[in-house]
């Protein structure tokens, strides 16, 4: 937990790959909240007693006293990295990586990170890949098909008809960001409660409404309203001029409105024009029309990539890098 607070804000603010699931204020928000059979570490290499490059990661004790390392915020957060992308420091995190527990799974991995490029040469191929959806903005809506481009008409001109009865806004502060965060909660769970259960869906178990307390200077909600209900959200944490989607909630009794569709326009314009460069819309399954849904804004494609690491390996000894294992207990 020191080394979060202390030397991880350092190595996040000097690493031009870092994203919002790398901010110190998200993973500590995780760290704090994790069940008790969860202990949070640190993998770090260091170059004499200077880290260059660290991994947050967490020690969960499973049955019959086995022990299995993932991610830190995993599965919340949508890419996992290192802090420090040197590729002699990555390669000693990837050595070390198998001693720290019986079972050592890295999931969310993108594809051309160095830890993932490394993983699949040390370790072999994936033991799964998912796609992953950015659109860069502003939205080049003359770049779409012409089918494309007629839909968003249609759809702009159902809501444009509605006139004032519809509205939009965007959190800005904590109490507001926790308010939306109850309606969007209610708004998923009325979406999905007669749907068959999805792997891939946001964990809403999970201690959201705790995270978004403690670091809600880098989170926001996008709201969309017909008269004066939400009919739409969407949680995006947002870092270095980019956004990064989550969980988004559309009201099912609006099906007829698409107010997820106009919930993401009126966002991408927004963020646009406060001078954002892309929205992560993140991880895409086949499920719900989502490659679609992504795929009508624009979005460009790539994949995250998960690892497991094989069993009863020992690190090589290593010069002049060395391991940190900064881990413990809350």
């Amino acid at each position: 937990m020191d080394f979060l607070a202390r030397m991880w804000p350092a190595l996040a603010d000097a690493d031009a790959a870092a994203t919002a699931y790398q901010d110190p204020a998200w993973l500590l928000a995780w760290a704090r909240h994790l069940p008790a059979h969860c202990e949070p570490l640190i993998l770090a290499a260091v170059d004499g007693d200077r880290p260059v490059a660290a991994l947050a990661l967490v020690r969960e004790l499973v049955r019959d006293g086995r022990t299995r390392i993932t991610a830190l915020s995993s599965p919340a957060s949508e890419q996992i990295r290192p802090v420090g992308e040197n590729a002699e420091a990555v390669s000693v995190l990837l050595d070390h990586l198998p001693c720290l527990g019986d079972e050592v799974l890295l999931a969310d991995l993108p594809e051309d990170s160095l830890l993932a490029r490394q993983a699949h040469s040390q370790w072999g191929e994936p033991t799964a890949q998912t796609l992953y959806a950015t659109v860069a903005l502003p939205v080049d809506l003359a770049a779409l098909s012409r089918s494309t481009r007629r839909e968003h008409t249609r759809r702009r001109r159902t809501v444009q008809a509605l006139g004032e009865r519809v509205g939009y806004h965007r959190t800005r502060t904590r109490a507001d960001l926790l308010a939306a965060f109850d309606t969007l909660e209610e708004l998923h769970h009325r979406r999905n409660a007669l749907r068959p259960p999805d792997a891939h869906a946001p964990d809403l178990h999970l201690p959201w409404r705790e995270v978004l307390t403690e670091c809600a200077d880098i989170a926001f909600i996008a709201t969309l309203t017909l008269d004066g209900r939400t009919v739409a959200a969407q949680l995006c944490l947002h870092h270095r001029g980019r956004a990064y989607s989550l969980i988004t909630a559309m009201d099912p009794a609006h099906r007829d409105l698409s107010p997820g569709h106009a919930l993401l326009h009126v966002l991408c314009e927004d963020l646009t024009h406060q001078g954002y460069a892309a929205l992560d819309l993140g991880r895409t399954t086949a499920q719900d029309g989502q490659r679609a849904y992504k795929a009508a804004h624009g979005a460009t494609w790539t994949t995250t990539r998960t690892y497991t690491a094989p069993t009863g390996t020992r690190p090589p000894v290593r010069r002049p890098a060395d391991l940190a294992d900064a881990g413990s207990r809350r």
